[in-house]
Parts: structure tokens; C-alpha cells; sequence
């Protein structure tokens, strides 16, 4: 196994050989603590709200044989309501990407769609897959006032995903891959220097022994390129539409409609039903 993804972002467009899981990595709401930081700063906390202060990281973990049925499922659901799967962006014609925020926004391609087929649709293929997802929300309010010098969100996030991916690789004797969604490059090498420091270093709870069993951290875009952007990576897309539904759980605000997504999702939380610190961490300190 190659080892330079350790020093650059690098993308990944095969199931390399000897590894047997890979986890999709995917975010809801904003990780900087900035606007936090200003709003306190000019005596505004009373403007922050939970749109501003609430942040979800959530990894999808699949092994090597569930995930091409990953695939099947979320494709045919593309095939279902697109010729051949592909929709317009920007006058290319694309795989659809599912990407939650564009679905609940009604954005193109899935402002033509019967909202509730489609819903419908989304949801029992989001169930029919076999994963475990581990997620980690955080009150970055409350995590901002308590420290005097607090640690990034995504890095907080990150290692607490890590430690418990690890966990499951480390008992079965099995390697694994990460996955996240290219942001640009500064971002991408942000993310990728710590997630390395913490394989090499370890952790306050974990020795570096405790993340051997990572075989490299990869940033893949949308599409793939190489096909001609009439394929992506469906393991990112699945983690993006399980991460909203457990963001909008924990966040705060009105859920007087109730969350049936995350009824569903809580099932295949890590360690369910007792996820509580393994599956998911609630971080409001």
C-alpha cells in the first residue's frame, strides 16, 4: 500500500488491494469557530443561533462486499428518476449527485421531482443499505466558551470518528480506508495533517498502535473525472444524506414535525442501541 497520501491530498478511484472497509466522511452545518468568535466578541451572542452554532460530522462505514449493493441501491434510485441517471450541470451532462441541502432546497436537478415519491424514495434506499455510521455533533457555542484556546471542531470530530472506526477494524484484524469530499486544497491539507497526526501520534485515549490498521485518507471530488463525470462516489453521497437527518436531531430548533429519517439512521448508528459514546458523541461541554 502507498504511503505518500500521507503528504498530499490524493484521490482514490479503486478498492485497493487488502483493505476490506471503507468510511465515507460528510459534514452538516459550518466547523470554524470565526463567526462564533466575532459575534462574542462585539457582545452579540444573543444572535447566534442554531444555524450558526452547530456542527455534525458523521462517517458511513461499508466493507468491500456491500459496496457495490451500496452502488446498486443508490443508483437505481438515479435511474429511476433520471434517463440513464444523468441530469445537467451547467450544461454537462453529469451522474446525479444526490447532496442533501440541494434536495431540500428543491435546486436543480431535483426541483422537477414529486417531492414526496422522492422522499419516499430516498429513505427506503437509505435503509435497504447495510452500513454503521458513526457521528459526532458539537455545540460549538458551548465547546467556545469553555476553553480558552478550543480545538478545531473538524479536528474534534475527526478523532472521535477515527478512535471508533479504529475500534471495529482493530477487533476483526481488518484495514480500512477514509474517504472525504475534496473542499480545495488548503482545506483538504487542514483536514489531512491532523488526521495524520493522529495516526503517527496518537491521541490523549489511543496510542498510534490503536490507528495501524488505517491504510490511507483520501480526497475524491463529486464525479469522477476519469469517466467522465458519469460516475461518483456514492459511499460520499450516502454519508451526506445520513449526516442531515442526525444534525437536525441535535441541533436545537423546531422539530415539531418530528425527524422520521432519523429514526431510521439511529438504527445503524455504531454499537446501537447502546451508540451513546460509541455510534454517536453529543459534544456540549
Amino acid at each position: 500500500m502507498e504511503v505518500d497520501w500521507k503528504s498530499r491530498p490524493k484521490i482514490i478511484e479503486y478498492w485497493p488491494d487488502g483493505v476490506d472497509y471503507v468510511m465515507g466522511m460528510d459534514e452538516s452545518g459550518t466547523a470554524d469557530l470565526v463567526s462564533i468568535s466575532r459575534k462574542m466578541n462585539t457582545g452579540k451572542e444573543h444572535e447566534i443561533d442554531f444555524t450558526m452554532k452547530d456542527f455534525t460530522l458523521t462517517g458511513v462505514i461499508v466493507d468491500k462486499n456491500r459496496y457495490d449493493e451500496l452502488k446498486k441501491a443508490v443508483n437505481a434510485v438515479k435511474f429511476k428518476y433520471w434517463e440513464n441517471g444523468l441530469s445537467e450541470y451547467k450544461g454537462v451532462p453529469k451522474r446525479v449527485c444526490f447532496h442533501s441541502r440541494d434536495i431540500r432546497k428543491k435546486s436543480a436537478p431535483f426541483n422537477t421531482l414529486d417531492p414526496v415519491l422522492f422522499t419516499t424514495s430516498i429513505t427506503e434506499m437509505i435503509q435497504a443499505v447495510d452500513a454503521k455510521i458513526i457521528s459526532c455533533h458539537i455545540d460549538k457555542l458551548a465547546h467556545y466558551k469553555k476553553y480558552t484556546t478550543p480545538i478545531h471542531p473538524y479536528h474534534l470530530s475527526a478523532q472521535f470518528i477515527l478512535e471508533r472506526f479504529c475500534n471495529g477494524l482493530n477487533e476483526g484484524g481488518m484495514t480500512g480506508i477514509v474517504m472525504l469530499e475534496s473542499r480545495g486544497k488548503k482545506e483538504d491539507q487542514f483536514v489531512l495533517d491532523y488526521i495524520v497526526k493522529i495516526i503517527e501520534e496518537g491521541t490523549n485515549a489511543n496510542s498510534p498502535r490503536h490507528f495501524r490498521n488505517i491504510a490511507g485518507v483520501y480526497f475524491n471530488p463529486k464525479w469522477w473525472e476519469n469517466d467522465n463525470s458519469q460516475s461518483s462516489f456514492v459511499i460520499l453521497e450516502y454519508a451526506d444524506l445520513v449526516c442531515f437527518p442526525i444534525h437536525k436531531q441535535h441541533r436545537g430548533g423546531d422539530l415539531s414535525k418530528g425527524n422520521p429519517s432519523y429514526d431510521i439512521v439511529e438504527k445503524k448508528l455504531y454499537k446501537y442501541p447502546r451508540h451513546n459514546g460509541w455510534g454517536l458523541k453529543i459534544w456540549r461541554p
